[in-house]
């Protein structure tokens, strides 16, 4: 029950790194003065911290794959819904098929 319970918490550290991502990764768009990079860099920080936290729990290939799969979803929705990015049905299939393959990924990771 314990294990579970960390497992659950690391898999928590990864999605909340890769959402802070989404949000640096955003926000890169409009740095123009010099507090948004120092605004990127804390990002950055807190991202890959949450990241290394679940690593300790969690298969890296596995952490990362799920990390960057949700970072790139993440990225991609705001460009549509944000940035007013030009939609694309085959970006969306492909990115579909990526989060697929990070699901597959999870499955057949040695936790199960």
């Amino acid at each position: 029950m314990f294990l579970k319970k960390e497992l659950n918490t690391a898999w928590l550290w990864v999605i909340f790194g890769a959402l802070i991502e989404c949000f640096w990764v955003s926000g890169l768009k409009y740095s123009y003065e010099i507090w948004h990079y120092y605004l990127t860099a804390i990002g950055i920080f807190i991202s890959f911290n949450c990241f290394l936290k679940a690593c300790k729990k969690i298969e890296i290939s596995i952490a990362y794959s799920v990390f960057v799969g949700i970072g790139t979803a993440g990225i991609v929705i705001a460009e549509i819904a944000i940035f007013h990015e030009k939609f694309s049905i085959l970006k969306i299939f492909f990115i579909l098929l990526l989060l697929l393959g990070v699901i597959g990924l999870k499955f057949s990771s040695k936790e199960n």
